[in-house]
C-alpha cells in the first residue's frame, strides 16, 4: 500500500504515526503519493542543476515555473548564477577582450570581470587598430554592438565609434503591437516563460503586465508587506540585527526605517558633551580620539570647529638628528609623529631626504627602450610600474613613436 495513497490516509488506516510510513517508504525506495494538482517534489539531480544557469533557462529546462526555482534556490542557499565561482576556462579569457565585451559574452557583470583579472595580475586588453573593410562595414548597423564586436574580433568602443562616424544608426527592435492573444497569455505562467512563447524581451512583459495591472505568479517574489510587530524593532537595535530577526535584508531595514522618519540605533557621529569638549588640544587628536572612543578625523574637525589650537609636540635634539637618516615615512612611524610633521621639520632644517631603498637606478639598457614601444610594453620588459617608464620618458623628452590607439 505504500506509495499508493497518501501517507496520512495510510497513518490513519495502519494506526501509525505518518512518521514511520515516511521511514518505511524511503528505506524501501518507494516514492510518496501524488495527487493532481500538489507540487512535485525536488530530486537530487535536479538541486544539483540550481545554480548552473541563470534561473528562467533551468526553469524551462526542468518544466517548473521560474518562482518555484527561485524559491527553491534560496531555500538550499544557493548563489545565483552571476554570483557562481570563476573557472579556469573563464580565467582563461581574461586579457583577451575588453571588460565589458566578456561580462557580455560570461554572464557577468563588468565589476565582477575587472576586479578578477586584477586579483589574478591580468593586464587589460589594449585595442589594436585595424583598417576597416567595406564588408565589416556593411555589418554596422545590422546587429547590436556587442555582437558585430564579438563577430570581428574588435572592441565595443571600436564598433561604436566606426558606426557613430558613418553616420549609421544603432540596430533597434522595432515595436510590435500586442494582440488580445498574446495579452490573454500574461499572469497565467511566469512572465520569462511568457516572453520566450512570444518572443519577446523579459521587460516587456514585465512593463505590460503592470501597464494592464494583471496579477500573476510573479507576484509571490514580491516583498511581503511590513507588520506592526516588525515595525516596532526598527532604530531599537541595529539594521543588521533587526534583518537576521525578522529574516529581512539589510537594506530594506534601512529603506523602511528612513521611510519612518526613525534615527539610526547607533549613531556614526554621537553628539559632543561639554565634558568631551574640554579634552580638546589637551593632547594630540589621535590620542583624544583613543580616550574618548572617537575617530581622529571626528575630533579634528570639532577642535577647528571651535577654535582651538591644536597640541603640537616639541622636537627635540634627538628627533631631529634622525631626520634624513632614514625615510620620511619610516621616521614618522618610528617617532609616532605624522608624515606631514616630519616633512615640515626637515625641509625648515634644510636637510635633503634619506635616499629610498626600493629606489632603482635606471640602466642604460633600458633607457634605450624608452619610446621604443608603448610604455606599458617596456614596463613589462623592465619591470618597473607603467608611470615610472612615463615620467623616465617625458623627463628625457622623448616621443612615444609607437603609442597604441584606444
Amino acid at each position: 500500500m505504500l506509495g499508493k495513497r497518501p501517507d496520512r490516509e495510510l497513518s490513519r488506516q495502519f494506526g501509525r504515526s505518518v512518521q514511520a510510513i515516511v521511514t518505511k517508504r524511503s528505506l524501501l525506495g518507494i516514492s510518496r503519493f501524488i495527487t493532481d494538482g500538489s507540487p512535485r517534489p525536488w530530486t537530487r539531480k535536479e538541486d544539483v542543476l540550481l545554480g548552473t544557469n541563470l534561473d528562467n533557462e533551468i526553469a524551462r529546462c526542468l518544466k517548473r515555473t521560474a518562482v518555484s526555482l527561485t524559491k527553491r534556490r534560496r531555500a538550499l542557499r544557493i548563489p545565483h548564477f552571476w554570483d557562481r565561482p570563476w573557472t579556469a576556462k573563464e580565467d582563461r579569457l581574461l586579457g583577451t577582450s575588453t571588460d565589458r565585451q566578456l561580462a557580455h559574452e560570461l554572464g557577468r557583470s563588468t565589476r565582477q570581470v575587472r576586479e578578477r583579472r586584477r586579483k589574478l595580475g591580468i593586464l587589460p586588453w589594449i585595442y589594436t587598430g585595424k583598417h576597416w573593410t567595406t564588408q565589416e562595414e556593411r555589418m554596422l548597423g545590422s546587429e547590436c554592438d556587442y555582437a558585430i564586436a564579438k563577430r570581428l574580433g574588435r572592441s565595443l568602443t571600436a564598433v561604436r565609434a566606426k558606426r557613430e562616424v558613418l553616420g549609421i544608426p544603432p540596430f533597434v527592435v522595432r515595436y510590435r503591437k500586442w494582440t488580445e492573444q498574446e495579452v490573454s497569455l500574461i499572469g497565467k505562467k511566469p512572465d520569462a516563460e511568457v516572453a520566450r512563447l512570444l518572443g519577446r524581451s523579459l521587460e516587456a512583459v514585465h512593463l505590460q503586465r503592470r501597464l494592464r495591472k494583471i496579477k500573476g505568479v510573479d507576484d509571490f517574489l514580491a516583498a511581503r508587506p511590513w507588520s506592526k510587530q516588525e515595525e516596532k524593532l526598527l532604530g531599537k537595535m541595529t539594521d543588521e540585527q533587526v534583518g537576521r530577526l525578522i529574516g529581512r535584508e539589510p537594506s530594506a531595514v534601512r529603506t523602511r526605517r528612513q521611510r519612518k522618519g526613525l534615527t539610526p540605533f547607533l549613531f556614526l557621529r554621537w553628539p559632543w558633551t561639554k565634558a568631551e569638549e574640554t579634552f580638546l588640544g589637551s593632547d594630540s587628536d589621535a590620542a583624544i580620539g583613543r580616550r574618548l572612543g572617537r575617530d581622529k578625523a571626528t575630533v579634528g574637525d570639532r577642535r577647528r570647529q571651535l577654535g582651538i589650537p591644536p597640541k603640537l609636540r616639541a622636537w627635540t635634539r634627538d628627533e631631529t638628528k634622525l631626520i634624513g637618516t632614514m625615510p620620511d615615512r619610516e621616521l614618522a612611524k618610528y617617532l609616532g609623529r605624522t608624515l606631514f610633521s616630519v616633512q615640515n621639520r626637515r625641509l625648515k632644517s634644510g636637510i635633503s631626504p634619506a635616499a629610498n631603498p626600493k629606489y632603482r637606478p635606471w640602466q642604460k639598457n633600458e633607457l634605450r627602450l624608452l619610446g621604443t614601444m608603448p610604455d606599458a610594453d617596456v614596463a613589462q620588459q623592465v619591470g618597473r610600474a607603467c608611470e615610472a617608464v612615463r615620467d623616465k620618458r617625458n623627463q628625457l623628452k622623448l616621443p612615444c613613436k609607437h603609442a597604441r590607439r584606444v
